[in-house]
């Protein structure tokens, strides 16, 4: 019986891997993305002088 629970515990592991990789790709991308934004955004000044 807790060969089977082991087995069970096993085979999901394997199936969401791929599911844990895409989410935390999809964080790192995400992060990046907005420490890029705010690291090239225009200082305040430009910002009001075009408005």
């Amino acid at each position: 019986m807790q060969g089977e629970l082991s087995d069970d515990a096993k085979l999901a592991a394997k199936r969401l891997r791929p599911l844990v990789v895409v989410v935390v790709t999809a964080k790192l991308v995400v992060s990046v993305l907005l420490l890029a934004t705010v690291q090239y955004s225009p200082p305040a000044s430009e910002i009001v002088a075009l408005r």
